[in-house]
């Protein structure tokens, strides 16, 4: 299921959530399916490298504006749970169409009192686009738009998608 992520890679999270990650990959009944209280997601920052923006989403049912992405289903690998996301999202089949590393790895608590979940195990990626293929399916957000990280710092509350904006500053600045 997790492709390019072997082996702990500082890279992409800190020794910590790294061990905890791998810890409960290992445990098994990593899916929504499997566990929906404890499972594993994965998000994707689209972003554009010649404005140096991100495509921000504002949920419907978390009420938050966030990264796009969500949970992986059973028997998907995340370069599958990927593309059905980037599809359901934002209207693009198979957009990744080789394996791609992900950028970071998060652990998520969730006190949504709507949904069962309480943790997310989350697998991040980033792509780059102009968006002109996005075709975004209005009944799962509020709002979308293009931000640049400063701007999204003003609408994103949530720490582990603040700590992918941390990344994509980085990113952007290297």
């Amino acid at each position: 299921m997790l492709n390019y992520i072997d082996k702990f890679d500082s890279n992409i999270c800190n020794n910590n959530i790294g061990n905890y990650f791998f810890k409960r990959f290992e445990e098994g009944k990593t899916t929504r399916d499997e566990n929906p209280i404890s499972h594993f997601c994965c998000y994707f920052l689209p972003y554009n490298p010649a404005t140096k923006e991100i495509f921000i989403i504002h949920h419907k049912k978390s009420g938050l504006w966030l990264s796009p992405g969500g949970h992986i289903d059973k028997d998907e690998n995340t370069m599958q749970t990927l593309n059905r996301e980037i599809e359901e999202e934002l209207g693009i089949k198979n957009k990744i169409k080789e394996k791609i590393k992900p950028f970071l790895l998060t652990i998520a608590s969730i006190s949504n009192p709507v949904q069962p979940c309480k943790i997310h195990f989350d697998i991040w990626y980033r792509f780059s686009t102009d968006g002109s293929e996005f075709n975004v399916d209005p009944k799962e957000f509020h709002e979308t738009r293009w931000s640049s990280i400063e701007d999204a710092r003003k609408l994103i509350t949530d720490s582990t998608n603040i700590e992918a904006l941390d990344k994509m500053e980085k990113f952007f600045k290297s």
